[in-house]
């Protein structure tokens, strides 16, 4: 049987490569350096794509979830100090990690914006060039205390590339089901869906913030989107629970009257390839492991998929149901009836003036 071409589709497999490591936590330059080094290592065993986890640098703040405000603030200031702005020698030296090794990158870090934080995604093509940037729609419950919300321009979220339809979520966001039906209906076929570590319950915290209840999500928005989703998450070890103030003496710390924090565990990692049936593809992993998940994609399974459900072809009703987006990014002033803000107008130049230091 002859096989035709699909489209744009690749015509063999793809292989990608999915993050599980520990942050170098408050330490921007060493995660740098350790973000290269996993670039490297997943473009030598030829990968195509590697993807990150959220907040992958400087490390998710776990201390948000332990500690009251009044201890919070050295934390966060040292947090901030830490962040990556788009237009810095660090995301420089990503993108040219990323170019040497002609691999897709798609980063989740804390973008420092001026006096602002945001929780961002940015997807890097094998030349170097910045192909999509966005910050996380709305950070969830504590996270709002350090981060703010994305712009309009972040529902723009899935890009054309050779790989296929390549797109990304954090953390939560997937189960924002509008937001979830937009990815899926801008026709993505490779899904990173970036997390944090999680771990198991602790007392009565809520089961849908587990590692457990957090699978079962990314699996629902393969099944949903018929996608392949790598879902990437990063661990922690002493080192972190040291950083975060969640070991005192050697000892993980315990509220007074209340249980352990939920952060203040050791792994929290769940890394792993979910086909577009629901499955997990990758063999799991324990959760204190730290390496890449490699793992070839077929697209063959997407098209079995999508020929029994598709909520945005054959298998929905747009008479009855559409979904309204707006996608205008909002600026900080109007300037001659323009919008205008910190990053509209600078980030496009940013990244014209990274584009030609990359390719130098």
């Amino acid at each position: 049987m002859v096989e035709t071409k699909v489209g744009k589709d690749p015509e063999v497999p793809v292989k990608v490569a999915v993050v599980q490591a520990e942050p170098c936590w408050f330490d921007a330059e060493s995660a740098v350096k350790k973000t290269c080094a996993l670039i490297r290592e997943a473009a030598a065993g030829n990968a195509q794509l590697i993807a990150f986890p959220e907040l992958w640098i400087p490390g998710y703040p776990n201390f948000l979830w332990a500690h009251d405000h009044k201890t919070c603030v050295d934390y966060m200031r040292k947090y901030y100090r830490n962040a990556v702005e788009l237009d810095s020698e660090q995301m420089l030296a990503i993108r040219g990690a990323a170019q040497e090794g002609k691999i897709m990158v798609i980063l989740g870090y804390a973008e420092r914006d001026r006096g602002s934080l945001f929780m961002s995604q940015t997807f890097i093509g094998p030349n170097g060039e910045v192909l999509r940037h966005r910050r996380k729609f709305k950070p969830t419950s504590w996270e709002r205390v350090l981060f703010g919300d994305g712009t309009g321009d972040l529902v723009n979220n899935v890009v054309q590339t050779k790989l296929g339809r390549v797109g990304g979520l954090q953390c939560f966001e997937h189960l924002q089901p509008l937001l979830k039906y937009n990815t899926y209906a801008q026709g993505e076929q490779i899904h990173v869906a970036s997390w944090p570590n999680l771990f198991p319950a602790v007392g009565e915290m809520p089961y849908f913030n587990t590692v457990e209840a957090t699978k079962i999500a990314s699996q629902m928005y393969a099944m949903e989107g018929s996608c392949f989703v790598l879902l990437a998450s990063h661990i922690q070890t002493k080192l972190g629970l040291r950083a975060n103030g969640l070991e005192i003496e050697g000892e993980v710390m315990e509220k007074s009257g209340d249980a352990t924090p939920h952060t203040a565990v050791v792994g929290g990692g769940f890394s792993c390839v979910i086909g577009p049936d629901g499955r997990q593809l990758s063999e799991p992993v324990p959760a204190d492991w730290e390496g890449i998940i490699f793992h070839d994609l077929d697209f063959n399974k997407i098209y079995l998929a999508k020929n029994i459900v598709d909520p945005v072809g054959h298998y929905s009703r747009p008479d009855i149901f559409t979904l309204q987006v707006r996608d205008t990014k909002h600026g900080y002033r109007a300037v001659e009836g323009k919008a205008s803000s910190t990053v509209e107008g600078l980030e496009h130049d940013i990244v014209a003036e990274l584009e030609e230091e990359v390719h130098v």
